[in-house]
């Protein structure tokens, strides 16, 4: 027994290793393209030192090419910050599956508003689930037909 269970975790382990070296390209990168957007991120930064009070609406109305790394589709703007979640994970599941510490782990961690809230609303959900689940329990443990 003790032979067989070897053999196997030794195929599982060799077949293991065989497609993760398939894998390798996935954490390649391109130095090059790396620079090129960081010198890129360096003009955008040299050219708000030098025009401070700049608008994004500004530099898009002078037509400024720098303007697209901010709003274009690989842009970096500042509100994807905001829609980041505690841990990865919707405030709406925290308050659901944790209840009430779900929903001060929200509003400790994350300090949203529009999350804190989502999360309060899974708790109500969840209690809500909770009290019809007693409800219905009891009705059909308790008649006579359940038996």
């Amino acid at each position: 027994m003790k032979k067989l269970l070897f053999l196997a975790v030794l195929i599982i382990l060799a077949g293991n290793g065989k497609t993760l070296a398939g894998q390798a390209d996935v954490f390649s990168y391109d130095a090059v393209a790396i620079e090129n957007q960081m010198g890129q991120l360096n003009q955008l930064e040299g050219f708000l030192a030098e025009n401070p009070g700049t608008t994004l609406t500004e530099m898009i109305a002078e037509g400024n090419n720098l303007a697209t790394l901010i709003n274009g589709p690989n842009g970096i703007s500042g509100f994807n910050i905001l829609d980041e979640k505690v841990f990865g994970i919707p405030g709406f599941l925290w308050g659901c599956l944790l209840s009430v510490p779900g929903v001060v782990i929200v509003y400790f961690i994350g300090q949203d508003p529009a999350e804190t809230r989502q999360a309060i609303i899974g708790c109500v959900v969840s209690g809500v689930a909770y009290v019809a689940w007693g409800v219905l329990w009891t009705v059909l443990g308790y008649s006579s037909w359940w038996y």
